[in-house]
């Protein structure tokens, strides 16, 4: 089983009806796994103590901020969050020639340790570039079955965004300040003209592995996700990314929010937070029942027949980030899987000091905490049953 799919995406500024920044993000998990909402208040470190994240050890910084993750509730990470000062992030699995089985930091480790330790995207770029080359990524990322994989992230704030696609410790980043950035499954960056700045061995291991002969001919997609006469190589990269259906989505995902920010003659642009709700809900396949079909190419995911139809989605975050600085940046988050079937519910969170008081629970820090088994006490697991009877 290899499929996997999340879309992840932003409208900047200069593309929206008020001017605002808005992100949205589906997770799409395998089927029967619950996403849990948990609120991390900041916290206070004493010197030289050390912190556990899902599979390693690393050094804790001295002082942390509130955030609120949508998590795997067995994973230390998160899917995608944000954080007390409208920091926003997600994360999306990239299949590479590079093997991902040592155990590191997983993507979503460094998701949360992002929202812990940052208040800017440019922050957290180098705080995922810091903490890749110190620890290093990897790590079982599945359910009930193994999944492994190197991470893309893209992250904004009020003033600008950064995306990050990565293979181990080798990274490409490119900063966004304007117009329509998407990514999924699949990594985006070209040739070295289509990001900003790269890790000094990124091009080289290419070269020392024949994927490229120099600088000149390097294309970060087709040199560590394209074609391969090595087995390994061709299951891992070119296979597992194809029948992701990243490109098919993320082109998908780009141009529903080009067409529907350019919807009318009145404004030059005017993309809107429904419309976003709205593209995240969508099933591009025209059938009875999204869940037909031996493929999956929908930005809403359902879980159908199939080896390759396993997973759904799980959760879903939009957040709409105002470029003023006295306003503060208003989060909805669905609670319960399956976009198109849920509604959107707005979440606070704007001090280190403030906790959303309508979502927030006594027990574990957590907004929402499924188990791993049905409950008929929790949201999650209700509105599951629920959209499996419709």
């Amino acid at each position: 089983m290899f499929s996997s799919s999340c879309d992840t995406m932003v409208a900047m500024s200069d593309v929206t009806d008020d001017g605002s920044i808005i992100f949205g993000k589906n997770s799409d998990r395998q089927v029967n796994e619950p996403l849990a909402i948990r609120y991390v208040p900041a916290a206070t470190h004493l010197p030289n103590s050390k912190l556990r994240t899902t599979y390693i050890e690393i050094d804790q910084i001295e002082k942390t901020h509130s955030c609120i993750l949508f998590s795997p509730t067995n994973i230390f990470g998160a899917e995608m969050g944000f954080n007390c000062h409208g920091l926003v992030i997600g994360n999306e699995a990239l299949f590479t020639k590079i093997p991902s089985y040592l155990e590191g930091l997983t993507g979503m480790d460094l998701v949360r340790l992002v929202l812990e330790r940052c208040s800017t995207s440019r922050q957290g770029k180098e705080t995922i570039i810091y903490l890749l080359n110190k620890y290093g990524q990897g790590g079982n990322c599945g359910f009930t079955s193994k999944f492994y994989y190197h991470s893309s992230f893209l992250l904004v704030d009020s003033e600008e965004g950064w995306i990050i696609e990565t293979v181990g410790k080798e990274y490409a980043a490119k900063k966004i300040k304007k117009g329509i950035h998407t990514i999924s499954n699949i990594i985006s960056f070209g040739s070295i003209q289509t990001f900003d700045q790269y890790s000094n061995n990124l091009i080289e291991q290419a070269i020392q592995n024949r994927w490229c002969h120099s600088i000149d001919d390097f294309h970060f997609q087709k040199c560590y996700s394209g074609l391969s006469f090595y087995p390994k190589q061709f299951y891992n990269a070119f296979i597992k990314t194809h029948f992701s259906c990243g490109q098919i989505r993320q082109h998908r995902s780009k141009d529903l929010i080009e067409n529907l920010s350019k919807k009318s003659n009145e404004k030059s642009f005017q993309f809107t937070l429904i419309d976003m709700f709205n593209v995240l809900r969508d099933h591009q396949q025209s059938r009875n029942c999204p869940s037909n079909g031996l493929t999956n190419v929908d930005i809403c995911m359902h879980a159908g027949f199939g080896p390759i139809r396993f997973n759904q989605t799980t959760g879903s975050l939009v957040s709409v980030i105002p470029t003023s600085n006295n306003s503060i940046p208003t989060h909805y988050a669905t609670c319960t899987s399956l976009t198109c079937l849920s509604i959107y519910k707005p979440i606070w969170l704007y001090s280190n000091e403030s906790i959303p008081p309508t979502f927030i629970s006594s027990s574990n820090n957590s907004i929402s905490n499924p188990s791993l088994t049905y409950s008929s006490n929790n949201i999650w697991w209700k509105s599951e049953i629920t959209n499996r009877n419709i």
